[in-house]
């Protein structure tokens, strides 16, 4: 039997190409720079795993804490006393279900686009001499497991969450009911006073990711079953984290470098955006305020797509080289 035809349940068939971490970063570069077909399915993927929050930013306008009260003041007032009304449910009920919706069509988005966007890698290592061959890229593992693998790196943030709740809870209400200072914004406040929950919560965050995606690179490329990928995803991270740690930080630099001041210059310029537009917004010059700002946002997500694009490549030579020592140890 040829490895085209090779049926999904075969024995695990590995790249099998060693790559030091350079070649691997070099690697990742090629393919990233060669391949801007890379960058659109990477972009999905950032805007499907709440990059779109990001990339809108420039435009959002926050409410200010006497705002969330006025909103919501009367609504939690009636359900705290026990006596909601009908259409207070409703609202409740509608936003619960378009929530869900949201958060399931952006994890299966996510999952697809980062199934698609490993196997372009994988194909272009093997086209530029990076990687040997894999097999049965036409049969890759189905975007719900990956979606799983994806759902389950959330568990860990979120009980480490749940545990820093009552003091984040307690140091909110505090700013919002007695402030000590009122020129800094509260967001800026709270992190300032806790420091240490926070911190735990972006490392137990950066692990868990970085190792739901090693372990959806084990599932895609050695076909492993559901549970076995997840814990060698983790356990790759355990055996070299002097590899994947330093490929996934100069991953997150590379999207902050690429996308940040794009980002940082539309918020800017979305500012005198609305400035011009609110004095004169058929004018010629309010025109071409919004022709530029819409320049500078696309051109963010281009950046954006290339940062996300390059990381994903990374990710997938340093998985295909934890593969390469777990199988020849």
């Amino acid at each position: 039997m040829s490895p085209a035809t090779a049926s999904p349940s075969s024995s695990p068939r590995p790249i099998d190409r060693r790559l030091t971490w350079c070649r691997a970063l070099v690697a990742a570069l090629v393919i990233t720079l060669s391949r801007p077909a890379t960058w659109v399915v990477a972009l999905a993927g950032f805007l499907a795993g709440g990059g779109v929050i990001a990339l809108a930013w420039p435009i959002l306008v926050l409410p200010t804490p006497s705002g969330l009260q006025n909103i919501l003041g009367a609504p939690v007032a009636t359900l705290a006393f026990g006596s909601p009304s009908g259409e207070f449910m409703r609202l409740l009920a509608v936003t619960a279900i378009t929530a869900t919706i949201v958060f399931v069509g952006g994890l299966v988005a996510g999952a697809w686009a980062e199934r698609r966007g490993i196997a372009m890698v994988l194909v272009a290592g093997e086209e530029e001499g990076y990687t040997a061959p894999v097999p049965q890229l036409a049969s890759l593992p189905a975007v719900l497991r990956v979606a799983v693998i994806r759902l389950t790196a959330m568990i860990p943030p979120l009980i480490v969450f749940i545990l820093a709740w009552p003091t984040l809870y307690a140091v909110t209400y505090r700013e919002l009911i007695l402030p000590e200072d009122l020129v800094t914004p509260l967001p800026v406040r709270v992190v300032a006073q806790l420091p240490v929950q926070l911190t735990m919560l972006l490392l137990v965050w950066g692990a868990a990711d970085l190792a739901a995606a090693l372990a959806v690179r084990r599932l895609i490329v050695e076909r492993r079953r559901l549970v076995t990928a997840w814990l060698l995803g983790w356990a790759d991270l355990v055996r070299r984290p002097y590899r994947v740690i330093p490929a996934a930080l100069l991953g997150d630099v590379v999207v902050a470098v690429a996308a940040g001041p794009s980002l940082v210059a539309s918020a800017v310029a979305w500012t005198r955006v609305r400035e011009v537009l609110e004095l004169a917004p058929a004018s010629p010059l309010g025109i071409g305020v919004t022709v530029m700002w819409v320049s500078i946002w696309l051109g963010c997500l281009v950046l954006a797509g290339f940062g996300s694009a390059f990381r994903a490549a990374l990710l997938t030579m340093e998985g295909a080289q934890g593969m390469t020592d777990s199988n020849s140890a």
